[in-house]
């Protein structure tokens, strides 16, 4: 098990993570979502070794990985863009690997390669961005590390290098590696993860999958019978994600004992149909206000 306990970290000052605590059981898929600039990318660095925390500890099976650097080759971390990988071909990193990671599968790896169309001996950066993440991800696979950090891992590649990556994704977690997966493709991660992990302003919280809402809000999609009743709609406890014509899709807080729902049913609106709550819709509900570069 890999687990995180009171995890503190700040970046030129201003903290980014604030007593951020989770664990990762061997075998799951755990989605890491936030907006821009939260700390998602200065999570995976600090649980990776990259960083070293301010306060706190990364813990795999009760050894510190920022006490003991050997653990830190159960634990693989892929970049959204690879640079570091840039000035060599895939069969240059491979036995650069090999060379770091002890299990490193290198039959796995060229089947990898193979087939995926992945050439062999041409340099990194003249890839496609696809070509790049696959190669970065069939490196971190064939590590036979327990434990895979991913950062945007699907962002700005085509539909077909998207489909292979989660292809090779689900493949690892069916071996018994652990996925941590960040990511803005909530659609994705709703489908394969387990666990959802929310960081915002520095703090994480967890929502399994089978209840992302943990009651917090309810779907809605309303017609109301006349004028849209304007006070209501602007409530802080009610969020309006689109209005076509006279339909309302809306968010609605369960708190405070349902009292904004029974006001919408006492308007006696023409439609009321509750709709299944996504990842993104929860997002939406949890998430606002400025965005800044991801640390």
């Amino acid at each position: 098990m890999l687990a995180v306990r009171h995890l503190h970290k700040s970046i030129e000052r201003q903290p980014v993570l604030k007593d951020v605590s989770f664990e990762l059981r061997p075998g799951m898929v755990a989605g890491l979502i936030g907006r821009n600039g939260a700390g998602k990318t200065t999570l995976l660095k600090t649980m990776a070794g990259v960083y070293d925390p301010d306060a706190g500890d990364v813990l795999l099976e009760g050894e510190s990985v920022h006490r003991r650097p050997e653990i830190k080759r159960e634990i693989v971390f892929l970049p959204d863009n690879p640079e570091a990988l840039f000035g060599y071909t895939p069969e240059e990193c491979a036995r650069l690997y090999a060379l770091v990671y002890p299990r490193f599968d290198r039959a796995a790896f060229d089947e990898m390669i193979r087939r995926f169309g992945l050439p062999a001996n041409r340099k990194i950066r003249q890839l496609s961005r696809g070509m790049k993440m696959l190669a970065s991800i069939s490196l971190g696979i064939a590590t036979r590390a327990s434990y895979v950090l991913l950062d945007e891992p699907t962002n700005g590649i085509d539909p077909i290098a998207k489909q292979q990556v989660l292809t090779l994704l689900v493949e690892a977690v069916s071996e018994g590696v652990t996925l941590l997966i960040a990511s803005h493709a909530m659609g994705d991660l709703e489908r394969l993860s387990d666990m959802i992990l929310m960081i915002r302003q520095g703090e994480v919280e967890i929502h399994e999958i089978a209840d992302p809402s943990r009651g917090e809000a309810v779907k809605l999609q309303v017609v109301f019978d006349g004028e849209a009743p304007a006070a209501w709609l602007a409530s802080p406890q009610v969020m309006v994600l689109e209005h076509v014509g006279r339909v309302y899709t809306l968010l609605v807080s369960r708190e405070e004992g349902d009292a904004k729902l029974e006001e919408l049913r006492r308007m006696n609106p023409l439609v009321l149909e509750e709709l299944p709550l996504a990842l993104e819709d929860l997002f939406m509900w949890k998430h606002g206000g400025r965005s800044d570069e991801d640390r």
